[in-house]
């Protein structure tokens, strides 16, 4: 009957289901809540940490007020730190899969529940973690006509009326990593872009599987690359000064590499022939021990 009233009829179960589709008009995003703790998490961690590195380690040690940096420049240093740790999570458990895949030699048993919802929402994680990126560019765009930029440039240029230049670096070394700092800042977040134009409906439904896979797959890992490539160079020679650590705490930036440099260095190890082979093997149907019917009618066979 509900067909011939040209509606399209969907299995839901038994009766018992009925409580739980009432309940989906009156949901709320169920989607982006996981993602939006997540990240509302990272956010007030991060924020927190760096406030006291920052802002409390200047006032106590050093007797200085800049509390006007938590506007600006302590949002600019969370958002991108959350976006990078976002977006890494967005693969991490692509790859968690595939290393389960390869320990139970087959794709035939399900993913755990935590993997499994954790999965569900990695599109709503980059959503997220492309949002903070913008932010980010926004905040970084207004740098130059902040009040205590400005002064500093004014004083900068008062010294050097002075003659009290500084001399260019000889080997350049401070030249090209600023620049290779923002070159790959700027692909980086090219490509966040890309990402998320793919991830809309009127877009990605004009792609074949192929083409949505590799984008968001292969384009997503370099993405990620790049802009862990772009936390390092950021960091560059900090790593190694012991003012860097203050109260023996690394910096923020340092601690949001974690999660994507683990990310990259576990994908690589996916990348190996011999790994590689045999995920494809397993994804393609594939199974290191042969089912019970077969085992059975192999038997039957030979007797």
């Amino acid at each position: 009957m509900s067909t011939k009233l040209g509606l399209t009829v969907l299995d839901r179960g038994s009766l018992s289901a009925a409580r739980e589709l009432e309940d989906f008009p009156l949901r709320l995003f169920p989607e982006w809540r996981l993602p939006l703790r997540v990240a509302f998490g990272l956010m007030a961690f991060f924020f927190f940490y760096l406030l006291i590195r920052d802002v409390i380690y200047a006032y106590v040690e050093q007797r200085k007020d800049i509390s006007y940096r938590i506007m600006v420049s302590l949002a600019n240093k969370v958002f991108p730190i959350v976006s990078l740790i976002m977006l890494s999570l967005c693969y991490l458990p692509g790859v968690i899969a595939a290393f389960l895949q390869l320990y139970r030699g087959t794709k035939y048993r399900r993913f755990p529940d935590w993997l499994d919802r954790w999965m569900l929402c990695r599109k709503q994680m980059g959503l997220v973690a492309l949002g903070l990126a913008f932010l980010h560019a926004i905040y970084t765009f207004i740098i130059p006509i902040r009040y205590a930029v400005r002064h500093k440039l004014i004083s900068r240029v008062v010294d050097e009326i002075d003659n009290k230049t500084t001399p260019f670096d000889f080997d350049k070394t401070e030249a090209w990593g600023t620049d290779s700092f923002y070159v790959l800042g700027i692909l980086g977040f090219f490509l966040y872009v890309l990402l998320g134009l793919t991830s809309l409906p009127s877009v990605g439904g004009t792609l074949s599987w192929r083409e949505f896979s590799f984008i968001q797959s292969k384009l997503g890992h370099l993405t990620l690359g790049i802009c862990t490539a772009h936390g390092y160079i950021y960091g560059w020679n900090k790593f190694l000064r012991p003012t860097t650590y203050k109260w023996y705490t690394p910096p923020g930036y340092m601690l949001c590499l974690i999660v994507p440099s683990v990310v990259l260095v576990l994908k690589v190890l996916l990348l190996l022939p011999c790994v590689d082979r045999t995920l494809t093997r397993i994804r393609q149907g594939w199974e290191r021990t042969q089912p019970r019917e077969e085992k059975f009618m192999n038997k039957s066979t030979n007797l």
